[in-house]
């Protein structure tokens, strides 16, 4: 039998016990299930997300146009191409005439210059012959108009006919600068529409979650799941917060990125269209347009100034023949006086003899150029047509990978739908649920970045067969 200091001891026990469990459900139970939210140390996307101010909102072709328009570097290859063109300029100047002029000051005693002087002044006098021996000194101001210009000059011909080679190849060069520009917006563009898709496929990723924690709650409190359940559903919605944290982060780099390639320092947000395209041509047309693309062409262009730079080696064998001459005033009393006047004109010859072998170093170096770049162009055609097979092999893998996401996303969401209806019914457990959902949060995401990839690919076999100004309706000609 239990005597009586036993039973009150047994009675306190369970009194203690009795206010343990009171204080349990009154502090510790409410520390993860009072709200149906999250625990109040767990961070949500709304705490964390910058204050970004909207941005713009721009369509693909306006994106494109201001692109073409304001970008810094292709306003500097506009900069670049102009300076070249000025070359065809510098090289006239060299058959047009060339006019100076001097004025010069001379003070001297020599019985030669002041003979000279005297005559160019037109003061000279027999008087003057007594003085010549010992001379006073005697000022001239002589003023020359001095003009001299090439009636044939092979060199300068062939340096016009260069100048203007080279500025059609920097202009071909300009044009290809303006292709990657466009790529390069339609990859930041497609950025920012890919970005935005994966923020909705992790904001539905949150949703699916918060709904993953409310069926486990409903379960502990009926007495049929596990506290365990609920600690799982948890690590699983917050880590569905902390993607949607970097799926916003994301999506605010890829506006700023696409404001960058316009030439803004704000975001640009893209336009609610729809981007949906396909190859237009053969792959036997793109490999021709591949051949005659804008690069492609500058390097025919360096490979016919190469060919030109040995005509111009030649060159140097032939003669120069210029005309030249003066009109020439002095005066013994100021400056561009016109005490005496004379003028003297004429015809010469240049043809250099011998130069220390330098024309021939050149002619052979000229020929040695001429042979690299002919090897650059034969690559630069060889690349081209590698570039667009690789492509279009890119292109064909891109578009099965899109099917291939497209249906594992089905299946995901279909398999997400059926064992969240079985663990609602107590016939799975969580980690099967956890293990779906995180299945379908990379579907997700690999659909939208395999679209995102395929429409890249196809802007890409564009660019590469060196049609994508015409496939996205940019007219070049004329632009400032």
């Amino acid at each position: 039998m239990l005597n009586q200091n036993t039973i009150c001891a047994s009675s306190g026990a369970a009194v203690a016990a009795l206010f343990l469990v009171i204080f349990l459900n009154s502090y510790v139970c409410p520390a993860y299930c009072q709200s149906n939210e999250q625990p109040s140390n767990v961070i949500t996307h709304s705490d964390t997300t910058p204050n970004v101010p909207t941005p713009n909102v721009i369509t693909l072709n306006e994106a494109i146009a201001a692109a073409l328009r304001d970008n810094p570097r292709v306003r500097a290859g506009r900069w670049a191409t102009e300076a070249v063109g000025k070359d065809v300029s510098i090289a006239w100047g060299g058959l047009l005439p060339r006019l100076e002029v001097q004025e010069g000051y001379s003070n001297t005693n020599n019985p030669t210059y002041f003979f000279m002087s005297k005559l160019d002044q037109g003061r000279f006098t027999s008087a003057d012959l007594a003085d010549l021996k010992d001379p006073a000194p005697i000022n001239n101001y002589r003023t020359s108009f001095n003009f001299e210009m090439p009636v044939f000059s092979m060199k300068a011909y062939l340096a016009i006919d260069m100048a203007k080679v080279r500025a059609e190849g920097r202009g071909f060069q300009q044009t290809r600068l303006e292709e990657m520009t466009v790529l390069d917006v339609f990859k930041a563009y497609t950025g920012v529409k890919t970005a935005k898709v994966l923020k909705q496929a992790a904001e539905k990723g949150l949703e699916d979650a918060k709904e993953h924690m409310r069926i486990a709650k409903v379960r502990l409190d009926k007495g049929a799941g596990l506290y365990s359940d609920v600690l799982q559903a948890q690590t699983a919605l917050s880590e569905a917060q902390m993607r949607l944290v970097t799926a916003e982060k994301n999506l605010n780099l890829a506006k700023r990125s696409l404001g960058l390639m316009i030439g803004s320092e704000q975001s640009y947000d893209s336009a609610d269209e729809k981007i949906a395209f396909a190859p237009r041509a053969t792959p036997d047309e793109y490999l021709k347009g591949a051949m005659s693309r804008s690069d492609v062409a500058a390097m025919e262009k360096n490979h016919d100034n190469a060919m030109k730079s040995v005509e111009a080696a030649k060159a140097e064998y032939l003669p120069t023949i210029a005309l030249g001459g003066n009109y020439q005033l002095n005066e013994h009393r100021y400056p561009f006086g016109d005490e005496g006047k004379s003028y003297q004109i004429g015809v010469f010859m240049k043809l250099n003899v011998f130069d220390g072998l330098m024309r021939e170093s050149k002619l052979a170096k000229a020929r040695f150029e001429a042979g690299e770049a002919g090897q650059l162009l034969r690559g630069i055609k060889q690349q081209a047509a590698y570039e667009v097979y690789e492509v279009l092999m890119s292109l064909e893998e891109a578009q099965r990978r899109l099917e291939l996401s497209r249906d594992a996303l089905s299946a995901a969401e279909e398999g997400v739908r059926l064992i969240e209806k079985r663990y609602a019914n107590s016939l799975a457990p969580m980690v099967s649920l956890l293990d779906g959902q995180t299945a379908l949060d990379k579907a997700r995401a690999n659909a939208a970045a395999a679209e995102g990839q395929y429409l890249i690919e196809a802007a890409m076999l564009e660019y590469t067969g060196g049609r994508i100004l015409r496939f996205f309706g940019v007219d070049n000609s004329g632009r400032n």
